[in-house]
């Protein structure tokens, strides 16, 4: 029922399903939303979702209905939302073709090269990723 705009840091956004299991399904920086999938179907997702900030975290959020109302008032907006739907396809796509079709320690590479480009900080000594996963 709302969207969210990550203005600054990190979040990983979860997939929770019935037997408790839980997937991360993307990891979100500065500039990501999440939330528009009602938005664009009209209707409630029966799926759950969790986030949880890695990092402290700025964000503007608003109702999906008053989202929609400024879509319809200013083109620009849809097209600005359509761009943030885009990153998340792309982002989608690269850890789809991360996780798939290689053996384990390809994914791993594949996978910190992804968090060095989305979330690294460059330094002397190398890019630091300052992210707590497990």
């Amino acid at each position: 029922e709302r969207v969210y705009l990550i203005r600054r840091g990190a979040v990983r956004l979860s997939r929770v399903y019935e037997s408790g299991e839980e997937t991360t399904v993307a990891l979100l920086r500065e500039n990501s939303l999440f939330g528009v999938l009602s938005l664009l179907t009209g209707h409630r997702s029966d799926r759950f979702y969790h986030s949880i900030a890695f990092t402290r975290v700025g964000m503007i959020t608003a109702p999906a209905n008053s989202v929609l109302s400024a879509i319809e008032e200013d083109a620009s907006v849809g097209l600005l939302l359509l761009q943030g739907l885009s990153s998340r396809i792309l982002q989608t796509e690269t850890m789809i073709e991360t996780l798939t079709h290689r053996d384990m320690s390809s994914r791993l590479v594949s996978f910190l090269m992804v968090l060095c480009r989305d979330f690294g900080v460059a330094s002397e000594k190398g890019i630091t990723i300052d992210l707590r996963l497990s």
